[in-house]
C-alpha cells in the first residue's frame, strides 16, 4: 500500500472517521518511524478506545487485527495472569508493526509485571515483540531499564540477558524527520481530536470539578449526588454506582438493584479505581460510589513496590477508610488520606500511629516492645476504639491495666503459645473481669503463618456479666491434637468464672471433635453449629 500524504487524513478527521485516520497514520509511521507520528497514533488510538468495543472476547477480537481496538487489547492483555498472557503475546506477534505495541512492551521491561521464575515463559513470548521495536522512544525505554537492572537479583539478571540479546536491534532504531508541512498537518489532527472530545455537561460545575470536590470533602453526600447525575448523563458507571449506594443509605435495595450493583463492581473495576486497580487485591469495598476498604497486593516483586509508589498521593485514595497490607507507608502517611480511620498490617511504626487523632481501628501483628509504654502514655492513640495486636504473655497483665485499654471498645490479643503455656494463659481470664472493655478476645496462636489458633471472646452483657464465645480456626490434623489441650484448658477456666452464657464454635474434624464437644456440654456450653 503506498504511503498516504498526511494531508489526505484531514478530511476523514473532519468527518469523524478516526479509524481511517489511524490506518493512514500507521502506514505513514511504518514507512518512516517518527516520534510525533507515534504520538498521534497513540492519541487517535485512545480516542477510538473510548468508544464501545465490539462484544467479543479478547482472543476473538485480537484475531481481527483491527488497529482501532488495539488500545483496549493492550489494556486487558494481562488481566488473566502470566499464563494466559503467553498465548495472547503470540497472537500479538502476528500483528503489523505499531508504535503502541512497541511502547507497551518497553513499559513492561521498565516496570516488570511478573518476576517469579514460573513467569519466565511470559518473557520468552515477549522477546519477539521487543526484537522488532521500531519506535525510538520505546527502544530508549528498554535500554534505560537495562542500565538499572541489578544483576545480583535473579529476575533482573534474567531480564538483562533478554535485553542484551536484542541490544543491536534496539540501538538500530532511528527517527525520520517530518517536513514542516507534515508537522502542520499533525497539529491540525491534534486540533480535530480536541474538537471531537465529548462536550462538557451543560450545567453548573462539570464532572471533573465535582469529582475534585468530592475527593476534597469525602463526607459531602450532596456533591456525590450531583456528580452522580452528571456521570449518568455521560454513561459513566460510577454515576449509577453512586446513585444506587446513596439510595441504599435510605432503604433496602431490591434484589434487581443489588444484582446491578454487583455487576457494576465486577465489570467496571478499572474505571472506578484508575491506577489504584494495579496495586489492590480483588476484594475492594465501595461506599457511596467510591473506594472505602482495600488491601494492597503483597509479594517481594519489584513491580508491586514500584506500582504502589506510583499511586502515592493519587486523589482517589481520599475516600479510603480502611487500608490493609505491608508496603503502605508512603501511601498511608500522605495528606491525601483524609478519610483513613482503620489500618491493618501497616508498615508505619506504632509510635507514629500513636499520634494520629483520626485512627479508630488497628490490626498490628508485629511484636513491638514499645506497645506497653505507648499504652501508658497520656494522649497516645486518642481516637483508637478497636485494637487487634500481637502480645507476649508476660506483658498481658500490665497491658490490660493501661489507660489505652480502659477506653477501648474492642480488644483482641494474639498470644503465641508454646507447649506448657496454656495454663498460664488461661489464668489471664480473671483479668478480663477487672477490665472495662466491652469486648475482649484472646487468640492463642500455634502457627502464625496460617493462623492456626483458638480464641475466647468475652462480651460484657447489660447485666454487667460476661458471655464467652470459644472458637478455633481450621487446621491440619496434627495441630488439632495440640489445640485440643488449649481449648479444654480454657473451657475449664471459663466455666469456673460462671459466665452468663458459654458457647463453643470449633472447626475440629478428627476424633478431637467428639472429646471437645463432650466436655463442653458437661461444662454447660452450647455448641454453635
Amino acid at each position: 500500500m503506498p504511503t498516504p500524504k498526511l494531508a489526505s487524513l484531514l478530511e476523514p478527521a473532519n468527518q469523524g472517521d478516526w479509524s481511517r485516520v489511524l490506518q493512514g497514520l500507521l502506514v505513514a509511521w511504518r514507512a518512516a518511524p517518527n516520534p510525533e507520528l507515534a504520538r498521534c497514533v497513540v492519541n487517535v488510538g485512545n480516542k477510538l478506545a473510548s468508544e464501545p468495543a465490539p462484544s467479543k472476547d479478547w482472543d476473538t477480537l485480537a484475531k481481527t487485527q483491527d488497529a482501532a481496538v488495539l488500545a483496549t487489547l493492550l489494556a486487558t492483555l494481562l488481566d488473566k495472569g502470566s499464563v494466559k498472557a503467553r498465548a495472547r503475546l503470540e497472537t500479538l506477534a502476528d500483528w503489523p508493526l505499531d508504535p503502541r505495541i512497541d511502547r507497551w512492551v518497553a513499559g513492561h521491561f521498565a516496570d516488570p509485571p511478573f518476576t517469579s521464575t514460573g513467569a519466565r515463559p511470559f518473557w520468552t513470548r515477549l522477546a519477539p515483540l521487543a526484537r522488532r521495536i521500531q519506535d525510538t522512544q520505546a527502544a530508549s525505554t528498554v535500554l534505560k531499564a537495562r542500565s538499572g537492572y541489578d544483576e545480583e537479583v535473579d529476575a533482573e539478571e534474567f531480564l538483562a540477558r533478554h535485553v542484551d540479546r536484542i541490544r543491536a536491534e534496539l540501538e538500530a532504531a532511528k527517527d525520520t524527520v517530518l517536513s514542516e508541512e507534515e508537522a502542520k498537518v499533525l497539529g491540525k489532527l491534534d486540533a480535530a481530536l480536541t474538537e471531537a472530545a465529548p462536550p462538557k455537561p451543560a450545567r453548573e460545575g462539570d464532572a471533573k470539578e465535582l469529582l475534585a470536590r468530592v475527593l476534597e470533602k469525602p463526607e459531602d453526600d450532596e456533591a456525590r449526588a450531583v456528580l452522580a447525575d452528571i456521570l449518568l448523563e455521560q454513561e459513566h458507571p460510577r454515576g449509577e454506582l453512586i446513585a444506587l449506594q446513596l439510595e441504599a443509605t435510605r432503604r433496602e435495595l431490591t434484589a434487581a438493584e443489588k444484582k446491578r450493583e454487583r455487576a457494576i463492581l465486577k465489570t467496571a473495576r478499572k474505571e472506578l479505581l484508575g491506577p489504584l486497580d494495579e496495586v489492590l487485591k480483588p476484594d475492594c469495598v465501595f461506599t457511596r460510589g467510591f473506594l472505602s476498604h482495600a488491601a494492597l497486593k503483597q509479594g517481594s516483586a519489584r513491580a508491586i513496590a514500584s506500582a504502589i509508589a506510583k499511586t502515592v498521593g493519587h486523589p482517589l485514595w481520599a475516600t479510603v477508610e480502611h487500608l490493609e497490607g505491608r508496603g503502605d507507608s508512603d501511601v498511608t502517611t500522605h495528606e491525601v488520606m483524609k478519610s483513613l480511620r482503620s489500618l491493618a498490617h501497616s508498615d508505619v511504626g506504632c509510635a507514629e500511629l500513636a499520634k494520629w487523632p483520626r485512627l479508630e481501628a488497628l490490626v498490628d501483628t508485629r511484636s513491638a516492645d514499645e506497645w506497653l509504654d505507648l499504652a501508658k502514655t497520656p494522649g497516645a492513640f486518642p481516637g483508637l476504639r478497636r485494637l487487634d495486636r500481637t502480645a507476649s504473655l508476660p506483658q498481658v497483665a500490665d497491658f490490660l491495666r493501661t489507660p489505652l485499654v480502659a477506653r477501648l471498645e474492642q480488644l483482641q490479643l494474639r498470644l503465641r503459645l508454646s507447649n506448657g503455656d496454656a495454663e498460664a494463659a488461661a489464668a489471664l481470664f480473671d483479668l478480663v473481669r477487672e477490665s472495662k472493655v466491652p469486648e475482649v478476645t484472646f487468640r492463642w496462636v500455634r502457627l502464625t503463618v496460617k493462623d492456626w489458633s483458638s480464641g475466647y471472646r468475652f462480651t460484657r452483657t447489660p447485666s454487667g456479666q460476661y458471655s464467652v464465645h470459644v472458637f478455633t480456626t481450621k487446621m491440619n490434623d496434627a495441630h488439632e491434637d495440640v489445640v485440643q489441650a488449649d481449648v479444654l484448658t480454657a473451657l475449664e477456666q471459663v466455666a469456673r468464672l460462671k459466665p452468663e452464657t458459654l458457647t463453643l464454635a470449633h472447626q475440629f474434624e478428627t476424633r478431637v471433635k467428639t472429646a471437645v464437644e463432650r466436655r463442653a456440654r458437661e461444662l454447660g456450653a452450647t455448641l454453635d453449629e
